[in-house]
């Protein structure tokens, strides 16, 4: 059995940036061939308002909005988390297979087994 390479995938990849840098220059050189112009501004100079960011802030039409008071359901939810947390009673389970008890006699010898 011999393996053969299957041909490569015709997958477009992403400009890298040699790429994108010549297209940028293109386009500038097809720009100031049609006839426009570059305009040089000095450095620090900003299209700022007297040096600042437009602080007028938006208006909103809307009216604000009536907030409905969940302290009760929040209460209801604290009291049902601490009947979880609390620790329940855990129930007393009896052993209900017969045991074997050694019975002993007066000097402590053992005698015999009872069930029990």
């Amino acid at each position: 059995m011999t393996l053969t390479s299957s041909p490569k995938s015709r997958l477009r990849l992403p400009p890298n940036k040699h790429q994108v840098k010549q297209e940028l220059a293109q386009d500038v050189a097809n720009f100031l061939a049609r006839g426009g112009n570059v305009e040089y501004v000095e450095q620090g100079e900003t299209a700022l308002v007297n040096g600042c960011f437009n602080q007028q802030r938006p208006v909103i039409a809307t009216q604000a909005q009536t907030r409905t008071l969940l302290s009760s359901q929040i209460e209801a939810i604290e009291k049902r988390k601490e009947e979880r947390r609390q620790a329940k009673p855990a129930p007393i389970t009896t052993n209900r297979r017969p045991t074997k008890k050694w019975i002993y006699d007066d000097f402590g010898e053992p005698l015999r087994w009872v069930w029990a």
